[in-house]
């Protein structure tokens, strides 16, 4: 065994040569699929929403500590041009968020006091007892609504479909940040290819019938954390489909900095951890424990290699050119399906971007072990 390895460090600069060969041969070939895909997309886009007279729609909005984007929020809301619609907002926190959201409510926005401990789920039970929609709409206070992704979401509903979701993209404001261009980068190529009717929902960008939701009901369980996967799970228990609309994405805050990035990414797949065993979904957390565990190799293998030898960081170097060339094929397909113009800095960062999406995959296991509680 010893001869063996001694062996294989002897040969680890052809496994690293070879390895990444093989590697970019395979980019390039999937690269031919991106490009298919995305004229694809652009050729189904759908037309933009005819507004008719329909259903009333409630909008609940649950806001903690949202003084800074709050009146602008309300403000979207208030510009859509979908005439039967309130907004049931419950807001709160010790930044001014409620008072802010005060000066702006009456007509169609009716605003609750959220109160300290209440949480997402219990806030939006409150909303849902107040709104009188026969469509709930669902987004957060960091959204900004519009028109054409608020008649996207709604459309499949008003031909008959229970619930709908689509999906995000960064707020306006935020597109010159290359850490934001690069999440959305990995968001655009991951959701280009979700199918038609998907087994979650995204809760700043979800609508489905009061009919649906009341059959689960509502936001009464008791769920600290994860309100939008545990809704997702307790409509699919109950045969809905949720039904994804590809071209409908709103615009939403992005995490800004590195700190923000790992502890929304952490609380997402411990919310899945949490709840997924109760559902059944031991597909999904097994993929979560997996995502993890290759976090943690990424960042462990040049440790090991010091102590075992060159092969360990030839595998290693060969799974970093796979990382880089797969943020490479995220942004390239980005530009080919938005028709983005990425700058040369945003290709320069992509090591380090590899580097923060190891630590964000790594941390879901630690955080379960040492801050459980804490979200």
């Amino acid at each position: 065994m010893k001869v063996l390895w001694e062996s294989l460090n002897a040969q680890a600069g052809w496994v690293f040569f070879l390895g990444l060969t093989a590697v970019s041969l395979w980019f390039c070939w999937k690269r031919r699929q991106d490009q298919a895909l995305a004229r694809r997309l652009q050729t189904e886009k759908s037309e933009p929403v005819e507004w008719v007279p329909g259903p009333k729609v409630s909008v609940l909005v649950a806001a903690w500590n949202e003084a800074d984007v709050i009146a602008e929020h309300i403000e979207s809301f208030l510009r859509l041009r979908y005439p039967n619609r309130e907004l049931i907002l419950c807001a709160g926190g010790n930044d001014g968020t409620c008072e802010i959201a005060s000066q702006h409510a009456g007509g169609q926005v009716l605003l609750l006091e959220q109160q300290p401990g209440e949480g997402k789920q219990r806030a939006l039970q409150r909303c849902l007892e107040k709104a009188g929609g026969e469509i709930i709409f669902l987004t957060d206070a960091d959204c900004l609504l519009d028109d054409d992704t608020f008649g996207r979401t709604l459309a499949p509903l008003l031909e008959g479909e229970d619930v709908t979701t689509g999906t995000s993209r960064p707020l306006r404001s935020q597109l010159h940040n290359p850490f934001v261009a690069h999440q959305w980068y990995t968001n655009l190529f991951v959701d280009a290819r979700r199918p038609e009717f998907i087994s979650g929902i995204l809760g700043r960008n979800c609508a489905l019938k009061r009919e649906a939701l009341q059959q689960i009901g509502g936001f009464g369980a008791q769920v600290y954390t994860g309100t939008d996967y545990h809704t997702a799970k307790l409509l699919l228990r109950h045969g809905f489909d949720m039904r994804y609309v590809q071209d409908s994405a709103v615009q939403t805050r992005y995490p800004a900095t590195f700190r923000s990035y790992w502890r929304r990414q952490s609380r997402w797949v411990r919310n899945l951890m949490v709840h997924g065993p109760a559902f059944g979904a031991y597909d999904e957390l097994a993929m979560a424990l997996r995502t993890s565990l290759v976090g943690w190799t990424m960042l462990l293998l040049p440790l090991i290699s010091l102590a075992a030898g060159p092969i360990v960081l030839a595998v290693w170097g060969v799974l970093l050119g796979h990382a880089f060339l797969a943020k490479l094929r995220y942004a390239h397909f980005a530009r080919l399906y938005q028709g983005i113009e990425i700058p040369l800095k945003q290709y320069l960062l992509i090591p380090l971007y590899s580097f923060v999406d190891f630590i964000a995959w790594s941390l879901p296991l630690l955080d379960m072990l040492i801050r459980r509680h804490q979200w």
